[in-house]
Formats: C-alpha cells, sequence, structure tokens
C-alpha cells in the first residue's frame, strides 16, 4: 500500500514538477523577509482603551496616540515601496542602534514603553493634585553604545555606582556629574539573580563625560485613585507619552478634553512636564490624516516644522498644533 502511493507522488511530481516547482518560487518571493523595513503611514491608538479605572466617564470625542507602520521587507514589498513615494525603505542596519540587535532593539522599546507609562501616571496625577507613592524603583541598562568602555550589559539591573545605592536615574548623573572623562567608575548590578562588579570608563560625548549607555527606570505607584495601562506584548516606545498622559489626566477629573473632536498626537513625556521629539512624524502625520483628525498634536521644535512642511506639501485639513509642555497641550484642548 505505500509503495502505491509513493509511486503515485512520484509520478505526479515528474509529471507536474515545473508548476510545482514555480509555486514553490511563488510562496520563496512572497513570504522570504529580507534584511529591509519599510516606513509607512500609520494609524491612530485610541488611548481610552489602554487605561482602566473606576468611573462611568466618557468622552464625546477621542484622545489618540499616533503609530507609524513598520514592516519587514519581502521582494513584492519592497517593489511596491521603491514606487510609493510615501513608503521609506531602511537597511536593518539602519533601524537598529550600532551593532544592536533586533531582539535588543525590541527589549529596550518595551521598557521604554513601561518607563513613558509610569510617567504619564506620575504627572497626570501631580497635575490632578492627587497623592499617591512611589515603591520598588529599579534602573536598568537598555542599550550599550558601540563607544562605550565598559562591561556593562543590556539587562542590567544597576543597584550601586561607586558603592552608592542607586534607586532612580537621576542617582547616576548627580554621581558622575563632577567626574572627568576617562575616570573609571565601578558598577554593582545585578545580572542573570547574582550581584556582579563591573566597571565603566567614562567616555567624551559632545564635550560631556557619559558612561555610554542607556537606562530606564521602572516603579510601582501607589495611590488611592488607581489607574490600570493595559498594553499588548508587541506594543512597544515612549512616543505615546504625551496623549497617554492627557488621557489618565481626563479620567481622573472626568473632564472631556475633546470637545467632541478626534485628537490625535504623538510626543514622549519627561518627569517635568516636557513634551519631547520623537521619530517618524510625517508618517504619523499621515495616518492621522488617514484616521480623519480633526487635530494632530505635535511636539515643538524640529517634528512640528517637519509636520507643517509635510501639511502644506499634500494640502491637509488638519489643525496642527505645535506643544512643549504637557500643560500647554492641556490648555490648548481646555480651550477648544
Amino acid at each position: 500500500m505505500i509503495n502505491k502511493v509513493y509511486e503515485k507522488v512520484k509520478d505526479y511530481i515528474k509529471e507536474n514538477y515545473k508548476a510545482l516547482l514555480v509555486f514553490i518560487i511563488l510562496i520563496l518571493v512572497v513570504t522570504v523577509r529580507l534584511p529591509y523595513y519599510i516606513s509607512a503611514p500609520g494609524g491612530a491608538i485610541d488611548t481610552s482603551e489602554k487605561i482602566k479605572v473606576n468611573t462611568d466617564f466618557e468622552m464625546s470625542g477621542s484622545l489618540n496616540m499616533a503609530y507609524v507602520s513598520e514592516i519587514q521587507g519581502t521582494i513584492p514589498l519592497l517593489l511596491y515601496a521603491m514606487i510609493n513615494p510615501d513608503w521609506d525603505i531602511e537597511k536593518e542596519e539602519e533601524v537598529t542602534v550600532g551593532s544592536e540587535s533586533i531582539e535588543d532593539e525590541m527589549y529596550r522599546n518595551q521598557m521604554l514603553l513601561e518607563e513613558s507609562n509610569d510617567i504619564s501616571l506620575l504627572v497626570a496625577y501631580e497635575y490632578s493634585d492627587i497623592d499617591y507613592q512611589t515603591t520598588n524603583n529599579k534602573v536598568y541598562v537598555t542599550y550599550v553604545d558601540d563607544l562605550a568602555k565598559t562591561s556593562l550589559e543590556v539587562g542590567d539591573e544597576i543597584i550601586a555606582v561607586d558603592g552608592n545605592k542607586i534607586t532612580e536615574k537621576q542617582d547616576l548623573y548627580d554621581l558622575i556629574s563632577d567626574k572627568q572623562v576617562g575616570e573609571q567608575v565601578q558598577f554593582t548590578v545585578i545580572r542573570d539573580k547574582k550581584e556582579k562588579d563591573v566597571v565603566a570608563t567614562l567616555i567624551n560625548v559632545n564635550g560631556v563625560p557619559k558612561v555610554g549607555v542607556i537606562i530606564t527606570e521602572t516603579l510601582d505607584i501607589e495611590s488611592s485613585h488607581h489607574v490600570d495601562l493595559v498594553f499588548d506584548d508587541k506594543e512597544s516606545g515612549s512616543s505615546g507619552g504625551l496623549m497617554m498622559t492627557l488621557t489618565i489626566y481626563s479620567y481622573l477629573n472626568e473632564m472631556d478634553l475633546t470637545n467632541g473632536k478626534k485628537v490625535i498626537g504623538t510626543g514622549t513625556m519627561s518627569r517635568d512636564g516636557t513634551v519631547g521629539e520623537i521619530s517618524g512624524v510625517k508618517y504619523k502625520l499621515m495616518g492621522a490624516v488617514k484616521e480623519d483628525a480633526d487635530i494632530f498634536l505635535v511636539p515643538k521644535g524640529n517634528n512640528y516644522n517637519e509636520a507643517k512642511k509635510l501639511k502644506e506639501e499634500k494640502g491637509y485639513d488638519i489643525d496642527l498644533v505645535p506643544v512643549e509642555t504637557f500643560e500647554e497641550a492641556l490648555n490648548y484642548l481646555k480651550n477648544l
């Protein structure tokens, strides 16, 4: 029985090998991913879907964070990108930083999201005059520059610098602020659940002594006005900080900041309420227009200038609003 089946399969392949070969080639062409990424107009995420609070409050419009569509290249997608002026192709090494792997980049961006969400909560609580407490502060290495002279590794939790306990990023900045380029700094880290001492020699970064790493801070926040933030594992990055802060503030104070409009925006959020610039602003503006947004909030400076130029070139019918701080964005929306 097995021999008969084998003979039938063999005969079928002999008779149809050309068609089968073409089919296999087509499958490979369509599915094989190449070391290129495509940046394209994205869309918007309703930030009210990312928070859980004990209230029945609803907005008449919506607050949304903008995102960029980033697609790993296949031959058909790359060919289409070559003729689509709104799609851009980048080599894989241009997407990552230095020799950073895609996995390290994903880890860094997920940590940046966690840090950004913590900051959004803190800023919203403070502007709402709501008491809170922070616990379990931790500082992690999320990127090591190729020029860094250190044995620090991505994922290390920094617990001490030169024997001084570290609980937040500012502690590290303060401890190295009076040191010189070339000086050594002793770090105590937790790596693979064990304490380890490592050394870094400070390097010159634009005239300032630096370790040459990116560090990310996480913490737990406790308040009587509890807010849960819900994100998918695939979501990452800090560019939604401004819109998350506005949304949390809106729900904490049951204040409709939309006046029935669809508001899309982007920008990081700092602990002092400063709105930081982001990458991919042109794709985010194109995505906001595609989503029929009424207003696009954008960080003041280079981001705004780029967005304004694109708006004028494309003739977009959207209110482009540059903001420098959370308070500036908040006041603008309050006065809609």
